[in-house]
């Protein structure tokens, strides 16, 4: 019996220390905590890439407990025992991190069928500086092509959605800017051509796309005039934006999302 008191005292201790970080983390957050560059860094680190599924509300308290960095950390798994405090703020950060991944189901590029052609790869270069057409920040993610061929790697949508831009910019080159159910701006840059729709022609504004549906090739295109390429190796440029209260376009990194989407990753002959 004293042992079971005892057992239960420290699950009491256990989950009491829980909630008071909570209370605490609560407490201390910034205002608009979901357009922060500490928020948009997206340091979701190694476990929770690795759930099959994210609890959006788990994710935003433990972002803000651990000051938005989980690299090294694992979620708890903890029920959110808390006081309801500061609840409109908190289920607007827990929203914001649904934005970002509830519709989120495909790798953007999938792994050779014949294991021939070498993979893609990528690192976490968000905010580094770039100098085309004036000084400024990387607000996404390259994933560099193994082989350096233009027209080879397949580029799929990442999420349903609807497409809202498609053709050429300077710096993007050959692009396509999809808007999921949830609300995330997927932007895929930089390619050699676009897929087809079913009825055979090219994506278009308006156009609904699936998960998995090709959207074109990884190129080299931007960086100048239409059709402009050659400029930089082979890669896509990967993008992800969220509208906020401030911003009708706020990056977030996409390092760790694609990280997260490793496990979702599909193969295609090429």
């Amino acid at each position: 019996m004293k042992l079971l008191v005892l057992a239960l005292l420290i699950l009491y201790d256990s989950m009491l220390i829980f909630q008071l970080e909570h209370v605490k983390a609560l407490d201390t957050m910034v205002p608009y905590a979901w357009e922060s560059g500490d928020f948009r860094a997206m340091r979701l680190g190694r476990d929770a890439a690795e759930r099959p599924f994210l609890d959006y509300e788990e994710l935003a308290m433990a972002m803000l407990t651990e000051n938005f960095d989980l690299t090294g950390k694992k979620l708890s798994g903890e029920p959110l025992f808390f006081p309801v405090r500061r609840q409109k703020e908190f289920e607007r950060l827990s929203d914001a991190y649904r934005m970002v991944f509830a519709d989120l189901s495909c790798f953007p590029v999938p792994e050779s069928a014949g294991g021939d052609v070498m993979d893609v790869v990528y690192e976490n270069g968000w905010m580094e500086e770039r100098s085309f057409d004036g000084p400024r920040t990387h607000e996404g993610c390259d994933l560099m092509a193994g082989a350096p061929e233009a027209g080879l790697y397949p580029v799929v949508s990442m999420t349903d959605g609807v497409v809202e831009q498609a053709g050429w910019l300077k710096k993007g080159g050959w692009r396509i800017g999809i808007r999921a159910p949830a609300g995330a701006y997927l932007y895929y840059a930089h390619l050699d051509s676009y897929g087809k729709t079913l009825d055979g022609r090219e994506w278009r504004p308006g156009d609904t796309v699936h998960a998995g549906e090709l959207l074109g090739y990884m190129g080299d295109s931007g960086y100048g005039e239409p059709g402009t390429t050659g400029q930089f190796p082979v890669h896509l440029h990967l993008g992800i934006y969220i509208r906020t209260e401030h911003h009708d376009e706020l990056s977030v990194n996409p390092y760790w999302i694609l990280r997260y989407l490793e496990k979702y990753r599909t193969r295609a002959s090429y």
